[in-house]
C-alpha cells in the first residue's frame, strides 16, 4: 500500500534533478523508483529522474534547460473519447531530448518554449518509445493515454511460477495530436510530419493493433483537447473541487484526503476516490466494494476499475490484496474479480448472466452483491425502480431478490426494449 505523507518533499542532492514544478503546493505528488512513498511536493519543487509523478489537472513542469513545458490536464467536460482520471508519469536524463518522458497515464500537453530552433521530446509507454520534435517555439502537442481491461476480459489466478509478461493484460490506448505548429513523430523507422489543424494532426495508437502511420486530417482542434472550450456547469464544480483538494492538501495531505472521502459534497468525494486510485493506495480504495454511502460505492468501483488498467499485473495485485487481508476467499476473490472485469456484449445476450447476478444478490459478502448491483444497473435501466442500499440488511437483501426476479424470471432476459449493452469505458 502505498501512503500519502504529510510533509514536503526534501531535496535528495545524490538525485539527478530532470524538471522543475511550475506550480503551487501540493500540484504535484512523487514517489522515488525504488520507493513506495508518495510525498507531496511544495512549489517550485525540483523533478528527479525515476520518480514516479503524480498531478492534479493544471500541474505545470519544465524542463532542466527550459525547453519544453509539459502541462497535465483534465477532460472536466468528459468530451474525450478515453477515461482520463488523473495523469502520472516519470522523466529520465537524456542526452538526445530535452525531456525524455514516460507516460504512465492520462494527458499532458507539451510546448515547445524555447526563444527559437526546435525542441526534442522522448515519450515512452507501453514499451513503445516515440521521439517527438516540435518544430518551433510555442509549437505544442496533447499527448493522452488510458489503459483498461476489455469488457468480457476473463480473470485467472496467476500461478506461482508463471512468467508475468505471458500473464493476460489490460489493453492500452494513446491519442497524439499537435494542437499548435508542426511536429514530427518517429516511430521506429518511420518519421511521420504532422500540422495542427487544419491539418494531418491526430495519430491514434493501441495495444492490440499498434499506430497506423498515417495521421489523421482534422478540420480543428477536438472540443476535449481545446484550452479554451467553455466548461459546463460540471465541469466548473470538478475544476473548483480539485483546486480546493490542493490547497487543503497544501495545509495538511492526511487531513485533506480524510476530509474529502467524507465530504457530504458526491464532487469532493469523487476528487478524494480519483486521489486514491493516483497514490495506488488500494487497500483503501478497495473498502469501497463494501462502502455505507451509494456515492462512494458507485464511483468507487468506477475508479478501482480504472486503476485495474494503470499497467500490466494490477490484476494480480489487487487478487493478492483480497484473498490476503481482504477477508475473501480464493472463489470469492475470483467472483469479485471476474466482476469488476465487466460483460462483453455477448455476455449481456445471454440469460445465465442475469441468472448469476441475481443470485449473487444473496451472497454473504457485500462486496459481491454491491457488485452485482452495480453490474444490473447499468445492463438494465428499469434497475432504477428498485431501490438500493449498499449496507442494506437481510431483509433489503430479500426484498431486491424477489424484486429482481419478477423483472428478469429465471432463463429470461431483460425486455427487449429496456436490455442496453454496458459499455468497456465509463464515463465518470
Amino acid at each position: 500500500m502505498a501512503l500519502l505523507v504529510p510533509t514536503f518533499a526534501a531535496a535528495q542532492p545524490a538525485r539527478v534533478v530532470v524538471a522543475r514544478s511550475d506550480s503551487p503546493a501540493a500540484t504535484f505528488c512523487a514517489r522515488p523508483g525504488n520507493g513506495n512513498v508518495f510525498t507531496v511536493l511544495p512549489d517550485k519543487a525540483d523533478l528527479f529522474a525515476g520518480d514516479m509523478i503524480v498531478s492534479l489537472p493544471g500541474g505545470t513542469l519544465s524542463s532542466k534547460s527550459g525547453a519544453i513545458t509539459l502541462k497535465s490536464l483534465a477532460d472536466f467536460n468528459a468530451k474525450s473519447s478515453l477515461p482520463i482520471l488523473e495523469t502520472a508519469l516519470s522523466l529520465a536524463e537524456s542526452n538526445e531530448a530535452d525531456l525524455d518522458l514516460t507516460l504512465d497515464r492520462g494527458r499532458v500537453d507539451i510546448t515547445n518554449t524555447k526563444a527559437s530552433g526546435s525542441a526534442t521530446v522522448r515519450v515512452r509507454f507501453w514499451g513503445e518509445s516515440w521521439k517527438i520534435v516540435l518544430d518551433s517555439p510555442q509549437s505544442r502537442v496533447a499527448v493522452e493515454l488510458c489503459g483498461r481491461w476489455m469488457a468480457g476480459s476473463r480473470f485467472k489466478p496467476a500461478e506461482p511460477d508463471s512468467d508475468p509478461k505471458k500473464l493476460p493484460c489490460p489493453a492500452a490506448s494513446l491519442v497524439f495530436l499537435v494542437l499548435n505548429g508542426s511536429a514530427s513523430v518517429n516511430v521506429g523507422t518511420t518519421s511521420l510530419g504532422m500540422k495542427a489543424p487544419p491539418g494531418p494532426a491526430e495519430l491514434v495508437w493501441n495495444s492490440l493493433l499498434g499506430v497506423r502511420l498515417q495521421a489523421q486530417k482534422l478540420e480543428k482542434v477536438p472540443e476535449w483537447a481545446d484550452r479554451d472550450t467553455v466548461l459546463s456547469a460540471d465541469g466548473k464544480k470538478v475544476a473548483a473541487a480539485c483546486e480546493k483538494f490542493r490547497m487543503a492538501r497544501a495545509a495538511d495531505p492526511a487531513k485533506a484526503l480524510d476530509t474529502f472521502l467524507t465530504s457530504s459534497d458526491p464532487v469532493e468525494l469523487r476528487v478524494a476516490l480519483v486521489a486514491l486510485g493516483t497514490l495506488d493506495d488500494v487497500d483503501r480504495l478497495g473498502k469501497t466494494l463494501v462502502a455505507k454511502t451509494a456515492e462512494e460505492w458507485d464511483y468507487g468501483i468506477t475508479v478501482l476499475r480504472h486503476w485495474l488498467g494503470h499497467c500490466p499485473g494490477q490484476d494480480q495485485r489487487l487478487y493478492k490484496m483480497l484473498t490476503s487481508r481482504g477477508g475473501y476467499t480464493a472463489n470469492e476473490a475470483q467472483v469479485i474479480m471476474q466482476l469488476l472485469f465487466g460483460f462483453s456484449p455477448e455476455d449481456a445476450a445471454a440469460p445465465e448472466t442475469y441468472e448469476v447476478l441475481i443470485d449473487y444478490l444473496a451472497h454473504e459478502k457485500p462486496g459481491i452483491r454491491n457488485l452485482a448491483v452495480w453490474h444490473l444497473a447499468r445492463l438494465v435501466p428499469q434497475a432504477k425502480s428498485i431501490p438500493f442500499k449498499p449496507g442494506g440488511t437481510a431483509e433489503d437483501v430479500e426484498e431486491w431478490l424477489a424484486a429482481w426476479k419478477k423483472l428478469i424470471p429465471g432463463g429470461q432476459l431483460p425486455p427487449a426494449d429496456q436490455k442496453r449493452v454496458e459499455f468497456h469505458h465509463e464515463r465518470r
